[in-house]
């Protein structure tokens, strides 16, 4: 039987080992989707929550570390309430608009194209609402951004191919950009901000030395292509970290630089990160070193 104080069976301990160098190197930071990388994939945005487990840990990351941050397609309101910790920072809309203890910012830019984004969902959904056999579509409308969810559709695919053409010309009647994720598009402004744009500007806004970033999804790519190039040019260390499952995009897997099983295995190395940062440090282990 295994010891209390060994690490997780689902993170290699090699892999925690290398998390706690990088958090060492101050300012330091944590951040985290939500979807599918701190909470398990629900069939509606409104069933998914996060354990108590994940928040305590993130809540004792945030003690003891610079920056905790959430990096979430949510709007950052709606992150906020879903994960309850003030003390967070909260990236949401894909780095469209973020909320730090109650102060809220959104891209002016971004901001201008609300109108633009409700007229747009509105379309997509009176589109399909006389349309039988279609009530699983669902249109989240997230202020500068909206979801389109087909999730709960018996066919995904013929789904995906019923919806793209109709959200397609929405947005181009609007002016707005498509992208996609699991089992979702999503109406954006035609803004140059994703994840990607988000870590850089946590990086420079917090002059972080270290960083970890946790992601599951298409969308968090930019993230990891971001951290990474970050890395190279010698601005930090940190990882891009894959949270992986039945649905991982192949890209999620190509750009990472380590991957762990889905969200109980995030849960893990998070509770072990907390444990082990006043721990002494441990031999170097590079990115490199990890299986994709």
């Amino acid at each position: 039987m295994s010891s209390p104080a060994e690490p997780p069976a689902l993170v290699p301990p090699r892999l925690i080992e290398r998390c706690q160098a990088i958090l060492r190197q101050r300012p330091a930071a944590v951040a985290c989707d939500i979807d599918g990388t701190l909470s398990v994939i629900a069939a509606t945005p409104g069933a998914a929550i996060i354990t108590d487990d994940i928040r305590v840990s993130l809540a004792r990351l945030a003690s003891r570390l610079d920056v905790v941050a959430i990096v979430s397609g949510r709007s950052a309101p709606i992150a906020s309430t879903m994960v309850g910790l003030p003390e967070l920072v909260y990236i949401g809309n894909h780095g469209m608009e973020r909320l730090h203890q109650d102060e809220i910012w959104q891209n002016p830019e971004a901001a201008a194209a609300i109108t633009a984004i409700a007229a747009a969902a509105a379309a997509v959904d009176a589109a399909f609402a006389a349309e039988a056999g279609t009530g699983w579509l669902l249109v989240e409308n997230k202020g500068v951004s909206a979801t389109i969810h087909y999730r709960l559709a018996p066919d995904p695919i013929a789904a995906q191919a019923l919806l793209l053409p109709v959200i397609s010309a929405a947005a181009a009647r609007h002016g707005l950009i498509v992208t996609e994720g699991r089992l979702i598009f999503e109406l954006r402004p035609n803004v140059p901000i994703n994840k990607g744009s988000a870590i850089a500007d946590l990086v420079a806004r917090h002059g972080l030395r270290g960083l970890l970033f946790l992601g599951d999804d298409l969308t968090d790519v930019d993230g990891f292509l971001a951290l990474q190039a970050l890395r190279a040019a010698g601005a930090i260390d940190g990882l891009a970290i894959g949270v992986l499952g039945v649905e991982s995009h192949p890209r999620v897997r190509e750009t990472m630089d380590a991957g762990i099983p889905g969200v109980s295995a995030a849960a893990a190395l998070l509770a072990a990160l907390g444990d082990g940062l006043d721990r002494p440090a441990t031999e170097s282990v590079a990115a490199a070193d990890f299986p994709r």
